[in-house]
């Protein structure tokens, strides 16, 4: 639906300008259009829309080399958001500078969840300069912005990891967790971004929540609070090239329990592998990585620790499967060689 109507209004705002050339009005069904010229050039054009219900509107204003463009919807959802968000790349044809604006009364995430009062704002000359996305409440922040030296640096919060995750098809199983990334960004698909979640928990309902649990049997003080599905910190460095997102050495922990894990995810064709260890005492573990005779033992890393074991888990489609190694439990740590037992 989204895309039919700007399609409909990219048709008559392509029309050459030299045929119009003078103040034009166009109003169908739920879209109106208003062009006005000065001096045989288009100096503005205002529209209001409605979609779904919603009514969209807004202004482009053209100068000698910029242009402004200011538009207000009432509500959308996030999915409709990412079918019509503007990703400019390189463009040498175009001389003039676009200044847009973006601001959005409600932002639906799910059912549960929406952003409220939002605005989004990016510069374009010749390419993509920078670019600024929040809501009133500061919920969620995304910028991405030009350094001293030349790169860009992107930047992500969010107060509700869970829902973050959500709204990207990466995971409906997270719930809360404050989440910030810091990365380099090159292209709307090319970047690298660290993510690091605090403090969330995992939904009991998971088909990965009984690894969860049976791993943390060890962990007595999560099970004497019934909270084996509480985690404290998870890292995620994450590279995107293209449609390929690549993660390398991940980490989650949750009381004595430690998750290493590595693999990509190629989210738009619904598949993903993910190569994992965990260790049920790692915590503890990691008491004793300072003394002399007994460093040796309990190694450096989850990889290493002296009681851990491997997964795999493979997603096609709405098919996931999960491979399990028991036998790794009694495979040392320095001879596991974790990120190579599968491949």
């Amino acid at each position: 639906m989204y895309n039919k109507i700007l399609l409909k209004i990219l048709i008559i705002l392509f029309i050459p300008i030299q045929v119009i050339a003078y103040d034009f009005s166009y109003q169908k069904e739920d879209i109106l259009l208003k062009l006005d010229f000065e001096n045989n050039k288009i100096k503005e054009i205002k529209f209001d829309i409605k979609i779904n219900g919603q009514r969209n509107f807004g202004i482009i204003n053209y100068h000698n080399n910029e242009i402004y463009i200011l538009l207000n919807t009432d509500k959308i959802s996030f999915d409709n958001f990412k079918k019509v968000f503007p990703k400019p790349q390189e463009n040498k044809k175009l001389n003039k500078k676009i200044n847009f604006n973006w601001e959005i009364s409600e932002m639906v995430i799910s059912e549960r969840y929406s952003l409220f009062s939002n605005k989004l704002n990016f510069i374009y000359d010749e390419g993509f300069e920078s670019m600024m996305f929040y809501d009133s409440k500061k919920e969620f922040e995304l910028s991405i912005l030009p350094q001293l030296d030349g790169n860009k640096q992107i930047y992500l919060f969010s107060k509700n990891a869970g829902q973050f995750f959500y709204a990207q098809k990466i995971s409906k199983h997270m719930k809360g967790g404050a989440l910030i990334g810091k990365g380099s960004f090159r292209k709307f698909n090319d970047y690298d971004l660290n993510i690091k979640v605090k403090d969330f928990s995992i939904d009991k309902n998971s088909k990965f929540y009984n690894l969860l649990f049976t791993s943390r049997m060890l962990d007595i003080f999560s099970v004497l609070q019934n909270s084996q599905d509480e985690f404290n910190y998870l890292e995620v460095p994450v590279q995107r090239k293209g449609k390929v997102f690549n993660f390398d050495h991940a980490l989650m922990l949750g009381g004595t329990v430690a998750f290493s894990f590595k693999g990509e995810a190629n989210p738009s064709e619904k598949i993903a592998s993910v190569n994992g260890t965990y260790g049920p005492l790692y915590l503890f573990e990691q008491n004793f990585k300072n003394i002399p005779f007994l460093s040796e033992l309990f190694g450096k890393n989850v990889e290493e620790s002296l009681l851990a074991a491997d997964f795999k888990v493979n997603k096609n489609g709405n098919k996931t499967d999960f491979i399990f190694n028991p036998l790794s439990i009694l495979t040392p740590g320095k001879t596991r060689n974790f990120f190579d037992i599968w491949e």
